[in-house]
This record gives C-alpha cells, structure tokens and sequence, in this order.
C-alpha cells in the first residue's frame, strides 16, 4: 500500500455540475399508474446520490476525529500529554472501526466501479486500524514518569500520522461520471471535501 508524507486527511474534490439521466417515452392505453415495484435501496436502479452518501459518511467517521487535534494544555506535564495523546488515538481508532463497519453495510454500488471504490476505503481503513492500534499500544505502554519512554512513544505516534495514506472516496468516485456528479451532490461528499480542504497540512 502506497503511502503518503501527510498526517492530515488528504481528498480530491469533485467538480462537474449535476446532470439528469434521460429516458425514453413510449405511448400506450390506459390511465397512468405507479409503478408497483419498490425503488431499490441498493445496486442498479438505486439513488446514487444517496450511496456516494453512504460511502463519504463511512470515511468522514475517521476523517473527523484523525483532523480534530488532541487537546493538550500549555505547559502540561508528561502524563498528562501521554493522556490526552491516548485518548485522541482511541477516538481516532472508533472511527476508524466504525467507518469499516459502515462501509460493510453499504450495498452494491448503483453505478460500475462504485464497488471498487468501497473497496479501496475499506483496504485503507484496515491499514489504518492496524497503525492506530499500534500507536495507542505503545503510549498506553509507556511508563508516565519516565520521560524517555513517554517521548519513544510519542514519536512512534508521531511516525504513524506522518506516513498514512487516508481512503480517498472523492478521487474514486471521480473516475466513473456519473458518481462523480452523485458525489458532488451528497451532503457528507461536500462536507469531506471541505474538511479535506482546511484540514492542517
């Protein structure tokens, strides 16, 4: 897995306005009826809008917390930055989890190569619980009155942010037109690019 140079979330933002899809019209007898069968919730037929939605949600409950800095007072002493740094990692680690598990629930892509997408989030994400699991192992571990110890620790963490390579939906789905224009209208798609565009580099 490629790797980057950058702690932060790093994104590709969608451009190209929204289009229509345009069907064709058939003329027959009879009064006009709703259609019977149920729109699809996933797969062909289903909203893409509302599946870029889903996918761009999954990766925003990482992106959130992983660009949200620990909360570290001025001045404040070894263990009480070991804590805070501990603390951010685990919330860090929930979202990564919990952005896995919503990419498990997502549904088959309405749109080829939407499947991939998810795909390419999910490897990402495993990296990524296995690299935060790691860093918050060792500054759990670290002794708090041991200055030496404390700062390996903090540097291991340090190591890990600095290599990342966070899943990147919006390039995914900028590849495929059609999804391309979907994510650009999901809310949670706006709301990665934006953070991805003020997110400390």
């Amino acid at each position: 897995m490629t790797r980057s140079t950058r702690p932060a979330l790093t994104a590709v933002a969608v451009l190209v306005a929204a289009g229509v899809l345009a069907g064709c019209t058939t003329t027959v007898a009879g009064n006009p009826g709703a259609d019977p069968a149920p729109t699809p919730t996933e797969g062909p037929g289903s909203d893409p809008v509302a599946w870029a939605d889903r996918l761009c949600g999954a990766v925003m409950s990482f992106a959130v917390p992983a660009t949200t800095p620990p909360a570290i007072p001025a001045g404040a002493d070894l263990p009480t930055v070991k804590g805070a740094v501990s603390d951010y990692l685990g919330t860090v680690l929930n979202g990564v989890q919990q952005g896995r598990s919503q990419l498990g629930s997502i549904g088959r892509s309405p749109v080829q190569g939407g499947n991939d997408a998810v795909g390419r989030a999910q490897s990402a994400l495993e990296f990524l619980e296995q690299d935060f699991t790691g860093a918050k192992t060792a500054v759990d571990a670290a002794d708090a009155n041991n200055p030496e110890s404390v700062m390996a620790a903090l540097n291991q963490a340090q190591s890990t942010f600095d290599a990342i390579t966070p899943p990147n939906p919006l390039a995914d789905l900028s590849a495929t037109p059609r999804l391309q224009k979907a994510a650009e209208r999901a809310t949670q798609c706006q709301q990665l690019s934006a953070l991805s565009a003020t997110a400390p580099r």
